[in-house]
């Protein structure tokens, strides 16, 4: 039975329109939207958030001024975000007394109906000036402000609201890639409106054009149920028939495979999801919990311990390395291998070591896999 996934209330604030946080993609592959819808329907929507996002949230809300609990990491990340921001409101306003504007939804209308919205981080602005901030609390490199088509929907949004501006400023700040910027007159925010009124036509239309890239697909939450993409499996296994390509078209083959391997990564994800269902089954197959892996639960205590058998020079360096290599290092010391070397290496740190189920994850559990022959879906 097809699970139908509602919208998020992420989702239900943007009303089911377009937004910014998505631009890049619809700028690129305008038919991305309707099969989101799509995909949503039927239940079977891919690169859903996961704890990535809601740390993310977490950060974002402390930045916002909300009352939200952080780990101490991330509350160094999000001391680190604010720190970066304020260097550059101080860099681009000095000492000039700015208004301040944060987490607020501004929506985009044409004939007096909304069709699209945008949520900044921040925004600092005067009579001529405004300042628009977006935070990425993220590990991944994000795109540069200049290549964004979130911040330039964001800047036409900016001004639209402000109309006595005269330059739009917009900055992404991340903590290991630094910020970057983008500055936008009145005359290019001009072209930046019609560049979204295309884009709005473009997504409307029932045959607007699909077009697979790994940077777009490997978020994009239509990507499980995209016929692009499928489309792009025989032409790949075309090339590979003969002999692998040099040049331009191996540079081609290797973009076509990073897509497969999110699509293929996002499809084992839902179905995944699916065998949790207590009357969901796949032929075969199954969720199956590995073996639990041992992680040093506390370090201090740990080189306390092992300080009769370690030198200093590996205990410094001791909390880089994974368990097994302790293990086998502290093995050497002791003149142990084997299960003699795994039972008194457990017994030695049994109150420091702790065990980590892994999710389960999807296997055969019964038969050997077969393939006969291609059948189309």
């Amino acid at each position: 039975m097809t699970q139908i996934q509602y919208l998020s209330e992420a989702d239900q604030e943007r009303k089911g329109l377009p937004s910014a946080s998505s631009w890049s993609r619809f700028e690129q592959c305008p038919g991305s939207f309707a099969l989101e819808r799509k995909a949503r329907e039927l239940g079977q929507l891919a690169h859903q958030p996961g704890a990535a996002a809601e740390r993310g949230t977490r950060i974002h809300g402390w930045l916002a001024g909300e009352p939200v609990q952080l780990s101490a990491e991330e509350q160094a990340s999000a001391e680190f975000l604010l720190e970066r921001a304020e260097e550059q409101r101080h860099r681009i306003f000095g000492d000039t007394s700015v208004a301040e504007l944060k987490e607020k939804r501004l929506w985009l209308k044409l004939k007096g109906e909304p069709v699209a919205s945008g949520k900044f981080d921040r925004v600092l602005y005067t009579q001529r000036l405004a300042l628009v901030q977006d935070f990425k609390s993220g590990w991944s490199e994000p795109l540069a402000a200049e290549q964004s088509g979130q911040m330039r929907f964001l800047a036409v949004l900016v001004a639209l609201n402000l109309p006595t501006l005269t330059e739009v400023v917009v900055q992404i700040i991340s903590g290991p890639y630094g910020v970057s910027e983008a500055r936008y007159s009145v005359a290019e925010l001009v072209e930046l409106y019609r560049g979204i009124e295309r884009t709005l036509e473009a997504i409307a239309k029932e045959d607007a054009p699909l077009s697979p890239a790994p940077e777009l697909c490997a978020k994009c939450p239509a990507s499980n149920i995209c016929p692009a993409i499928k489309a792009l499996v025989p032409l790949t296994a075309k090339a590979l028939v003969s002999p692998l390509p040099d040049g331009a078209r191996a540079a081609k083959l290797l973009d076509e495979i990073a897509i497969f391997e999110g699509h293929f990564a996002e499809i084992k994800k839902y179905y995944s999801q699916r065998l949790e269902e207590p009357t969901y089954r796949i032929p075969g197959y199954g969720l199956v919990t590995g073996s639990a892996r041992r992680e040093i639960s506390d370090w201090r205590k740990a080189k306390e311990i092992l300080v009769e058998f370690l030198s200093e020079d590996d205990l410094s360096t001791a909390s880089q390395f994974r368990i097994t290599d302790l293990e086998r290092l502290f093995g050497k010391k002791a003149g142990l291998s084997g299960a003699a070397l795994k039972e008194r290496f457990n017994q030695l740190l049994g109150g420091v070591i702790a065990k980590k189920e892994p999710a389960p994850s999807l296997k055969r559990v019964n038969g050997a896999p077969k393939f006969e022959r291609l059948e189309a879906a």
